[in-house]
């Protein structure tokens, strides 16, 4: 496989596994080993490519179960956000080892880099899928987890099998993913920031609060809730 080609598959190759890795090593397997010699040139060389390490039967088994579980507790509230904390590290890995298989035959050169293509598609897409599974459980209702999930299951199947059919095109939506996953990272974080100053700034003002009322209490005397918010809209900064 020329390097641009394997460029390519690494790059939609790495984007799935950013969504499902177990499901993408399993693909690119099963159609390394079912795509006859007889298919035509560009397709039958396209599947010689996909290493031996990803068509043995023993990973393929594994990666079945795997992806069958994963796909399962992926659709369960609160679950699927335990998982992410390994999983979100996890995807990365799978999509770096699916590209260095793939530019393996070429060069270690091609092999660094689509290494590195891989690991960086899967990371950006990795990190989106992370965020809208935490959004996700905000409303912890069955429905809306199995509809993100199947968009996830049927957004990495068609870019493995774009991967795989049309190099080119899988490199676009593969971008077109890392792009979308960057953007909901972003998004998230951003509202995981002021979500936190928010109840950082609930927490300091009762402490505030606390403080006006225990400094102003005389002994057997409950201060009222007005005296206290005069106390501290008139000197803010008395709190240590």
């Amino acid at each position: 496989m020329d390097p641009l080609t394997a460029s390519l598959m690494a790059i939609g190759s790495g984007s799935a596994a950013g969504l499902r890795p177990y499901f993408t090593v399993l693909a690119l397997g099963l159609a390394g080993l079912l795509i006859p010699d007889t298919a035509p040139q560009w397709l039958a060389s396209t599947a010689d490519q996909i290493p031996e390490s990803i068509t043995n039967p023993w990973v393929l088994g594994i990666c079945a179960v795997l992806s069958i579980g994963e796909a399962g507790l992926d659709k369960i509230p609160f679950i699927n956000v335990s998982m992410e904390t390994v999983s979100v590290w996890l995807r990365p890995v799978f999509g770096a080892l699916v590209g260095v298989g793939l530019g393996a035959n070429s060069s270690v050169e091609v092999a660094v880099l689509t290494g590195l293509l891989g690991a960086g598609s899967a990371l950006s897409v990795s990190l989106g899928k992370s965020s809208v599974t935490a959004a996700s459980n905000v409303v912890p209702e069955p429905i809306t987890q199995w509809v993100r999930s199947l968009i996830e299951d049927f957004g990495a199947l068609i870019l493995v099998l774009a991967a795989v059919l049309l190099p080119v095109l899988a490199a676009l939506l593969g971008i077109a993913a890392i792009a979308i996953g960057f953007l909901l990272y972003r998004m998230f974080r951003k509202a995981y920031r002021a979500l936190k100053q928010t109840f950082g700034n609930v927490s300091e003002g009762r402490q505030a609060a606390s403080h006006v009322r225990a400094s102003h209490q005389d002994p057997g005397q409950s201060p009222g809730a007005i005296h206290t918010l005069r106390q501290l809209a008139a000197d803010p900064g008395q709190v240590d």
